[in-house]
């Protein structure tokens, strides 16, 4: 039985590939329509992510699509949580916009949370992050 990623001849009785550890399912021999090997999505990077609410159970993150990473980093740099906000994000942007303005009489804890919204708004419309 052949390998349907990577392949590799393995034995008949085996149930996963010797080399890649893909579970094998009866593939055929290579030049055969090979299916793609079922995805796990508890497996981290074992599929795509779904895009947009309501496409995750709820409580679950989701990736933003279709938003300009550099928009999101200068709202957040105008004012820390914009980004977040923009986003779509709007606990987390509004968790930081209040922490911002309760800390912002201690400077240092507030370019912090500044800093930190700004990089967090890029990679949440960049489809790095998650939003809450």
């Amino acid at each position: 039985m052949y390998c349907s990623k990577c392949g590799t001849p393995n034995d008949d009785t085996a149930r996963f590939c010797a080399k890649c550890g893909t579970p094998l399912a009866g593939a055929p021999a290579p030049g055969g329509t090979v299916a793609p090997p079922p995805i796990d999505p508890r497996v981290r990077g074992g599929g795509s992510l779904p895009v947009g609410p309501g496409s995750l159970p709820p409580g679950q993150p989701t990736v933003v699509a279709g938003k300009n990473p550099w928009l999101a980093v200068l709202l957040s740099f105008l004012l820390a949580g914009l980004g977040q906000i923009y986003n779509g994000d709007t606990k987390k942007g509004l968790i930081m916009l209040v922490v911002g303005i309760l800390v912002s009489w201690t400077i240092v804890l507030y370019v912090g949370i500044w800093i930190w919204s700004m990089i967090d708004a890029h990679s949440v419309a960049s489809g790095k992050g998650k939003t809450w």
